[in-house]
């Protein structure tokens, strides 16, 4: 879901963020990386600790 709400949104997945969360078992974590990717203006915010 994660990488289609980045699709739909028409924001390009490199390859390397589309390996780490298609590999990514911990489905909080897929969570909050969906959560993420309703604002994402990248697909490496995902990855971007909100806390600095």
């Amino acid at each position: 879901m994660t990488l289609r709400i980045l699709e739909w949104r028409g924001i390009s997945v490199p390859d390397g963020v589309r390996e780490r969360v298609e590999s990514c078992t911990d489905l909080d974590q897929l969570t909050i990386w969906s959560q993420r990717a309703v604002h994402a203006t990248a697909a490496d915010d995902l990855f971007a600790d909100p806390n600095g």
